[in-house]
């Protein structure tokens, strides 16, 4: 066998050990003045059985958000939240309705206010090198009675309307996917995020998968379990949902800052109201897209 042939099978043979070999150390690296521009885009099918029949609603909705590095340095992140734009499209129970917060004719419309006040809400946080949270400020806004014209919309477009509020100490942030590891994490290697609240359960598990010369990717599946309040026809309704969810995450490798997130989500469950429990089921794709500016 000749040298050039032994060579070849040497490289082919080290191949594989070279790709399961990489790690990925979770540093997040920002720069001063940076403008993190975030697209959501979410798109909702509901089935809702009542009194015999299935009501069918679509709900399509989208933000713009975005973050301002406003200093940084080896130990922490500052960074400023501010939203941009609130959209959807509502399709179910016979009305059809759409909002746009860019069309000045919708924001001073019957749904501007409650829009309005979504817009106005900022918030300032800093994170470590990995995107934990280590403060928010506020910690939180105030929690304010249910407008009647967004309650049931809301409950459809949750994660649109999630982005306005400042993360939770000690949590991740946006910023947060691969976990701080000495030596890094390696391809293949997983790790598993659960958390609560008054209203969510969840746990997620993410993957490794493959690091190539200008990204890396995640794969993640996870659980969560949700109770969520509205009013429907008068009545308070209470709408308790099982998800399962699956997707993935590419991460831009120089910066690990978000370049596009996939989430798909089916759910099962029933809204209890005056007319009983009804049984629900839906589901939503997501797809998150990231924008990154220098600053001037």
């Amino acid at each position: 066998m000749s040298r050039q042939t032994l060579f070849l099978l040497a490289s082919l043979l080290s191949a594989p050990f070279c790709l399961t070999a990489q790690t990925v150390d979770g540093k997040v690296k920002l720069q001063q003045a940076q403008q993190i521009e975030i697209t959501l885009e979410t798109k909702t099918t509901i089935a809702q059985q009542a009194m015999g029949q299935s009501i069918d609603f679509n709900v399509d909705a989208g933000s713009l958000h975005q973050y301002n590095v406003t200093n940084t340095t080896e130990d922490n992140h500052s960074l400023r939240h501010t939203v941009k734009k609130i959209s959807f499209k509502f399709d179910g129970m016979g009305q059809k309705q759409a909002f746009n917060s860019d069309n000045p004719k919708d924001l001073n419309g019957q749904m501007g206010k409650p829009v309005k006040e979504l817009l106005d809400k900022k918030y300032d946080m800093i994170i470590d090198p990995y995107g934990k949270v280590k403060l928010a400020m506020p910690e939180s806004f105030p929690n304010k009675e249910a407008d009647s014209r967004m309650a049931i919309i809301s409950s459809m477009m949750k994660e649109v309307i999630e982005v306005v509020q400042p993360p939770k100490a000690g949590k991740s942030s946006f910023f947060r996917v691969i976990p701080e590891k000495e030596g890094g994490v390696k391809v293949g290697e997983s790790w598993t995020e659960s958390g609560a609240t008054l209203t969510d359960k969840y746990e997620t598990t993410y993957v490794l998968t493959a690091v190539t010369d200008s990204t890396v990717l995640v794969d993640f599946t996870g659980i969560a379990n949700t109770v969520t309040k509205a009013e429907m026809m008068g009545s308070e309704t209470t709408t308790t949902l099982s998800h399962k969810l699956s997707g993935k995450i590419i991460l831009d490798k120089a910066t690990l800052i978000i370049k596009e997130k996939t989430t798909t989500t089916e759910s099962t469950g029933t809204t209890e109201s005056t007319f009983g429990n009804l049984p629900l089921t839906s589901k939503s794709t997501s797809v998150i897209t990231v924008v990154v500016k220098a600053g001037e």
